[in-house]
């Protein structure tokens, strides 16, 4: 019987060994080589094994994976249920809630503007979202358990959001901050109220570094520079530039060239 890490490392060993073969390969042998990959059920018969069996022994609800070169997918998986109780199967197109994922996205959008000029890393975000111009740090709680807050000692930057050293925490790592929330009712960040953001900080902006709220402000503060939400922004600026490109790449579509130099192609 294979155990759960054993079967973790021939999945990483034997996808490793798929991508180095469409690597090394030239051009026509990377897509021969992928295109072997999908077919070969022999070959990735260990990977589905793994991800079955975490899904068998309830480590994980359902997997999806999907493993790729610059030349073509070399594997694909799905294993377990959408929903626990009653389905449907997961399938590879299954849509997931990525959770803090979205930082990374929300980062790339923010460095954006600040190559742009319309945004500064070292600038008090205060004067951009008003909200944060009076930052209070949690001291702690009264005899009768309410709170007992200070202005932070400097101004919030667009550089702490980033690195989270502007005092932000979670409440589910921070037994002062899950106090705080019971005492206040401010709901928890995962309900995605807007509300959550009207937490204090843990300590004054610099200070140290804790994982927290930070992102989701500079969210706010690229939607107030770019007049769009997140979700305008994010697909008119990084999602669909991207898969242009992809599809351009790949040989699919033409560049969009300047009328002179597609001009100029056309002779």
């Amino acid at each position: 019987m294979i155990t759960m890490h054993q079967s973790r490392r021939d999945m990483l060993k034997t996808a490793s060994a798929l991508v180095a073969a469409t690597s090394v390969a030239g051009p026509a042998g990377r897509r021969a080589a992928a295109e072997e990959a999908k077919l070969a059920g022999g070959a990735v018969a260990p990977i589905d094994r793994a991800l079955s069996q975490a899904v068998d022994a309830k480590t994980v609800p359902g997997i999806v994976a999907i493993a790729a070169t610059d030349k073509g997918i070399v594997y694909e998986g799905a294993f377990g249920k959408r929903d626990m109780a009653n389905g449907p199967e997961m399938t590879p197109d299954t849509v997931f809630w990525i959770a803090s994922m979205t930082k990374a996205v929300t980062a790339t959008a923010c460095m954006q503007l600040v190559e742009q000029g319309k945004l500064q890393l070292e600038q008090p975000v205060g004067e951009l979202l008003p909200e944060l111009a009076s930052a209070q740090v949690l001291e702690g709680f009264d005899a009768s358990g309410a709170p007992k807050l200070r202005p932070a000692k400097r101004p919030i930057t667009l550089r702490h959001l980033l690195t989270h050293t502007a005092g932000y925490t979670y409440s589910i790592w921070s037994e002062p901050m899950a106090q705080y929330e019971k005492a206040t009712g401010i709901p928890f960040i995962g309900t995605c109220q807007v509300a959550a953001l009207s937490a204090p900080l843990m300590f004054d902006p610099g200070d140290r570094w804790e994982y927290g709220i930070n992102i989701d402000w500079v969210g706010r503060a690229v939607e107030a520079v770019s007049d769009q939400s997140l979700e305008i922004y994010f697909r008119e600026h990084i999602f669909e530039p991207l898969v242009r490109r992809e599809l351009y790449e790949g040989g699919l579509v033409q560049p969009e060239l300047p009328a002179d130099i597609a001009e100029c192609d056309r002779r």
